[in-house]
C-alpha cells in the first residue's frame, strides 16, 4: 500500500489532517482481451444470457461502464468480499447525467466462460457513439492512503479556519484527489452538488486516461457514491451518479 507523506510544512496539522485519511484503490487501464468475470472498462459484463443486459425505460439497452470483482481490492471493508459490481447509465448524448441509472451487484458468479455470454449484445457503432471512452480495457488496482478531497465542501469546513491561508492553499493542491479509483474521496471539476461527506463511500470515480481514452466532456470525469448505511445493506439503488467537465 502506498503511504500518504504529510508535507513538511504542514506538520504541525498531522493528527488534523491524519483524521480524514482513508483507503482507496487507484485504477489503471490496459487494452487487453477480458474474461467474464474481470474487472474492466467497458467490454463485455458478466452476463448468462443476453437477456438480462439492462435496458432503460423505453427498452434501450444503457451504457455499459465498468465492472468491478471486488475480490481484486485491498483494504476497503466496507464493500463485500467477493461478486461483481457492474454499472450501467442511459445511453444519450449527456451520458446519462439527468436519467436513472443501475449499479447491479452480482454475489455469486461462476467461472466458466462456456457458460457466459462472451460478446457484449448490442455493441455497434450507434450504441458506442455516446461511450466516453475510446477503448474497452482490464483494471488494475493498487491500494492507496490518502488525504480528504480539497473538492469537497467538507474540506473546507475543516480545514479553512484551522490553517493560515498559505497553508489552505497549499494543502489544497496537494489534496488534488483526481485519477481512477474506486474508495477514498472523489474530486469534482467544478463543485461538490451531491454533498459528499463522512456518511458517503466512494463506489467509482472514473477520470481521464489516455490508455483507454476516458473522457466525460471537455476534461471531465464521472463519480458513483453511495450512502455507507445503503453500502452496508447492500441497497445500490441508492447510488448517486455525477459527472462534471471544465
Amino acid at each position: 500500500m502506498i503511504k500518504y507523506e504529510i508535507p513538511k510544512f504542514l506538520t504541525e496539522h498531522e493528527d488534523l489532517i491524519k483524521d480524514t485519511y482513508r483507503y482507496s484503490n487507484e485504477i489503471s487501464f490496459k487494452r487487453e482481451e477480458t474474461k467474464p468475470w474481470d474487472s474492466k472498462l467497458g467490454g463485455c459484463p458478466y452476463l448468462k444470457s443476453s437477456k438480462d443486459f439492462p435496458t432503460d425505460e423505453f427498452g434501450k439497452p444503457m451504457l455499459f461502464l465498468a465492472q468491478i470483482n471486488l475480490a481484486e481490492l485491498e483494504n476497503l471493508v466496507e464493500l463485500p468480499e467477493r461478486g461483481l459490481l457492474q454499472f450501467f447509465v442511459v445511453n444519450d448524448d449527456m451520458f446519462g447525467l439527468e436519467e436513472p441509472i443501475l449499479v447491479k451487484y452480482i454475489e455469486d458468479y461462476e467461472e466458466n466462460e462456456e457458460h457466459l455470454v462472451k460478446k457484449h449484445p448490442y455493441e455497434s457503432e450507434e450504441y458506442n457513439m455516446n461511450l466516453p471512452f475510446l477503448h474497452s480495457g482490464k483494471m488494475y488496482f493498487k491500494s492507496r492512503e490518502m488525504p480528504m478531497s480539497s473538492s469537497l465542501d467538507l474540506f473546507r469546513e475543516i480545514f479553512m479556519n484551522k490553517l493560515s491561508e498559505v497553508e489552505y492553499e497549499q494543502l489544497s493542491d496537494d489534496c488534488y484527489c483526481s485519477d481512477s479509483r474506486i474508495g477514498g474521496y472523489p474530486y469534482f471539476v467544478q463543485n461538490d452538488y451531491i454533498g459528499f461527506d463522512d456518511g458517503d463511500f466512494l463506489l467509482l470515480q472514473l477520470d481521464i486516461d489516455e490508455e483507454c481514452g476516458i473522457m466525460f466532456g471537455d476534461a471531465g470525469n464521472c463519480v458513483f457514491s453511495i450512502p455507507k448505511d445503503a453500502l452496508k445493506n447492500r441497497d445500490f439503488s441508492k447510488v448517486v451518479y455525477d459527472w462534471q467537465c471544465c
